[in-house]
């Protein structure tokens, strides 16, 4: 519990932030990916690359403590357009509640695309962060994330859709919620949001009731493959 002290500690001074960590809901859990492993240099990107003052110098990972089995069937994809979303016969799966729910502190300039715009490879790269860390919730459960030297084993992304719906800025706090909607074996599918704060509503409202919007909305096709064929 050590090592998450100081990131609790930073993102307590965020109202919202505050309120995600004070949920008897969610536990708080090790960033396993902010651990560089020194054998192999796993994880140097999020580690190293995204982890200074510039970039992303604080991240909480917060795990629900019951985290309720998917659906063992594929979910619908997410719908190309809202027509698609309105004649669907079967609705996409939410992210309510997720599975886990990543906290960050998005520095600046190292992450800009445009002018106070956090590059949308980025965003991607958050997302499908937080989704790794779900799929690894439900493939070996809570207790194991912080204990093995790489407790995610070997999951990858097959296919990863993004919607991006409005920039995400920097500096700012982003939020990116994910959740497991359907697994068969060793497939998983998973929906996430990227949320922050609404900008616009900043001034004439009190922080703890800012409206959340979703900058971004996406969901993955994963696999684990067995150690052996690796």
């Amino acid at each position: 519990m050590a090592e998450i002290d100081p990131e609790i500690a930073h993102f307590r001074s965020h109202q919202w932030a505050n309120s995600l960590i004070s949920s008897e809901d969610y536990i708080p859990i090790p960033t396993d990916s902010r651990r560089i492993k020194p054998s192999t240099g796993e994880d140097g990107y999020f580690a190293n690359t995204l982890g200074t003052a510039s970039t992303i110098p604080h991240v909480l990972t917060l795990m629900r403590r019951d985290t309720a089995q998917p659906p063992s069937e594929p979910p619908t994809w997410l719908p190309a357009t809202k027509l698609d979303a309105a004649a669907a016969t079967k609705p996409t799966p939410g992210v309510n509640p997720a599975d886990v729910i990543m906290i960050f502190d998005l520095g600046s300039p190292g992450l800009s695309g445009h002018p106070s715009t956090v590059h949308g490879g980025v965003v991607a790269t958050l997302i499908d962060e937080a989704m790794s860390l779900a799929v690894a919730a439900h493939k070996i459960g809570a207790t194991a994330v912080s204990t093995d030297d790489n407790p995610r084993g070997k999951i990858f992304t097959v296919q990863l859709d993004v919607r991006y719906k409005q920039r995400v800025t920097t500096p700012a706090l982003l939020v990116v919620r994910a959740k497991v909607v359907g697994r068969v074996g060793r497939k998983f599918w998973v929906r996430a949001q990227a949320i922050q704060e609404d900008e616009e509503g900043a001034g004439g409202h009190l922080e703890w009731a800012k409206r959340k919007v979703v900058k971004a909305d996406a969901m993955a096709f994963w696999i684990v493959t067995p150690e052996e064929r690796l």
